[in-house]
């Protein structure tokens, strides 16, 4: 009797000897895997952070020209209405010179010949026109957003916890194979507009990163 129990005991001992180097095994194929992983998971949650930050930045770039550029298309505007102005007061006070020569040449002693080049004003005036239905046509072209969303990480809930029981086991306890934890799960969502209080008025492109 104590020999069978003898035997069934080396049995037991055989076999959690046989379990114990398959687990120990088994935990090590895992301790590699996991730290391969780890690493790329480590990478692609910080090129994830990086994309946020670079597409944030693109967004308040594209907001800041936007701004800029509808400022510049105003001044542009009035400097055109500007320059008209200038020219019709120059083509009317070259007429008026004109006229004046003209009626002065039965009283004057001598009077000097001049004439209005009117085909240089109506060719400035085609320019000009030409200009305006350009500048027009881009305005009614494909606008730009008004207003530029923005991207953002949004932290997602994972149902399933971690076993309190895993985490006793000494090669996870050595490896420090729990440190899974320690990165986010995240989702990229579009966010609502960007508000973008920064003054631009002065705004120089080497501020733009």
């Amino acid at each position: 009797m104590e020999s069978e129990v003898e035997k069934k005991m080396r049995n037991i001992c055989k076999a959690a000897k046989t379990y114990e180097d398959a687990s120990e095994k088994s935990m090590t194929t895992m301790t590699h895997i996991y730290n391969s992983n780890r690493k790329v998971l480590v990478n692609e949650y910080m090129s994830e952070l990086k994309f946020v930050d670079y597409a944030e930045g693109l967004a308040r770039n594209l907001t800041l020209l936007r701004k800029r550029s509808a400022r510049l298309s105003q001044q542009l505007k009035e400097l055109s209405s500007n320059a008209q102005e200038q020219i019709e007061e120059l083509y009317r006070t070259e007429v008026d010179i004109d006229i004046k020569l003209r009626a002065c040449h039965g009283s004057c002693r001598s009077a000097v010949l001049y004439s209005v080049d009117h085909s240089s004003y109506e060719t400035i005036q085609t320019h000009r026109d030409q200009v305006d239905k350009t500048m027009n046509q881009r305005r009614k072209s494909a606008k730009p957003p008004v207003n530029i969303p923005h991207v953002k990480l949004q932290h997602v809930d994972i149902d399933i916890a971690p076993s309190t029981k895993y985490k006793t086991i000494p090669m996870v306890r050595k490896e420090l194979l729990t440190q899974f934890e320690d990165i986010e799960q995240n989702q990229v969502v579009l966010d609502d507009i960007l508000q973008e209080s920064t003054d631009i008025e002065g705004l120089d492109l080497s501020e733009l990163e």
